[in-house]
């Protein structure tokens, strides 16, 4: 079941979901829209970049945080949501890992690509995607990750093949 906005701002106050900062404004019907952070990280380049008023190139790949810090309880887990005017100007973003388990911590990390045939200002604080809350049958014990999420990393992956 998807939480409708209502109950996303009173389990907040609640302090069963934790965002942070938190915007009451930035809550919608049924998700809550979360800030371009100023971190990035070029995959291709291993190359760390600051997102204040950066052009973001013609097929140019990015890993970024958000602004946000999300912290789920052990019966929710979330789904980031691309924002539909950034694909509208040809910027995909989240189009892998979009699902953050029970248990989470940390701020997440987005990745992002630009299909444009011509760049695109990004800019810290832009509302770049939407995070929706889905309940869980049970609650669910644990959750671990080889990732700090405080800071767009490296897939590590080639560390599963060993």
């Amino acid at each position: 079941m998807v939480l409708s906005g209502e109950t996303i701002k009173k389990l907040v106050h609640e302090g069963k979901i934790k965002i942070d900062p938190f915007n009451p404004t930035a809550i919608g019907a049924v998700s809550v829209d979360l800030r371009l952070g100023n971190q990035a990280l070029d995959p291709d380049k291993g190359k760390q970049i600051n997102l204040q008023d950066y052009h973001f190139s013609l097929d140019e790949f990015l890993l970024v945080n958000t602004i946000e810090k999300i912290t789920l309880p052990e019966n929710l887990m979330a789904r980031l949501i691309p924002r539909s005017s950034l694909a509208r100007l040809g910027v995909l973003v989240t189009f892998d890992a979009d699902l953050l388990p029970p248990n989470y911590s940390g701020k997440p990390i987005l990745t992002m690509k630009n299909l444009s045939k011509k760049p695109v200002l990004l800019g810290v604080g832009l509302a770049v995607c939407q995070i929706l809350f889905q309940k869980v049958d049970k609650p669910v014990k644990g959750y671990r990750s080889r990732y700090t999420h405080t800071k767009p990393e490296p897939s590590k992956l080639k560390d599963e093949q060993k």
